[in-house]
């Protein structure tokens, strides 16, 4: 018996790691998904998403899958709507990590700063707003980013900058949404640029630990471990955090 048996998830990004790893996790655990992700420059990634709702069919899933852009408001609405009328609601909703290339502050050209945005911030906010009119009182809401979200990192202010305001718009609704005991949380991992899909949460954020202290980057099993966590009834009272899953790093 899974911790989220009977339960409907969306999960955005959910074509290719770290997203697929999180699908697949929330499957496990007995979850009917709802998946959605689009990349303009990489037609391919329609077939990814399609790969990872076969994934899902082999553990015994339910899926349902959508090439939408969360910066599209309009095509993620109708694909969430569609989504829950194919399985009668929603009670989760994951929100994958998007990255951002590391660049500095004076090489960052106006459309890297804009994109970022849109797809950090804009994005987690469309997200909210197509999927709230559905989420059943007593649902979650679980944005999964990066340690960006908790602190500075040379060369990713454009990642940090949409991340900040990520989290404050968790903490808003956490707020918002209490009075329908919905929960709202928010995972930051420290991650490996140099992971594999395969082996590690993919990005391009790189954390440079002090040197004693030695590196431990979190892999897709233990952000996927803690979103599955946060969005069962096991943690019904922890709503509005901010979960690093970074061995202690981000707090030295």
């Amino acid at each position: 018996m899974g911790r989220l048996d009977g339960k409907i998830a969306l999960v955005t990004g959910a074509g290719r790691a770290p997203g697929r790893e999180l699908a697949t996790r929330l499957a496990r655990d007995g979850a009917a998904l709802i998946l959605v992700d689009h990349d303009d420059d990489d037609p391919s990634a329609a077939v990814d998403l399609i790969s990872t709702a076969a994934v899902v069919q082999a553990l015994g899933g339910r899926v349902v899958t959508h090439d939408v852009d969360v910066v599209d408001m309009s095509a993620l609405t109708a694909a969430v709507t569609a989504g829950v009328r194919r399985f009668g609601g929603l009670d989760a909703v994951v929100v994958g990590p998007v990255f951002t290339a590391p660049c500095s502050v004076e090489a960052t050209a106006d459309e890297a700063w804009h994109d970022a945005l849109d797809r950090v911030l804009t994005g987690v906010w469309n997200v909210c707003c197509a999927a709230l009119p559905h989420l059943t009182d007593g649902g979650s809401l679980t944005v999964a980013g990066t340690a960006a979200g908790l602190r500075g990192f040379a060369h990713l202010a454009h990642q940090a900058a949409a991340e900040h305001g990520v989290v404050g718009l968790v903490r808003s609704l956490a707020h918002e949404l209490a009075p329908r005991s919905i929960r709202v949380n928010s995972v930051h991992p420290v991650a490996d640029a140099g992971a594999t899909p395969a082996g590690g949460l993919v990005g391009n954020l790189v954390f440079v630990p002090e040197p004693e202290v030695p590196p431990q980057f979190a892999e897709a099993r233990d952000v996927s471990e803690t979103v599955v966590y946060l969005a069962s009834d096991d943690a019904r009272l922890l709503t509005g955090l901010t979960v690093p899953v970074a061995a202690g790093l981000v707090s030295r």
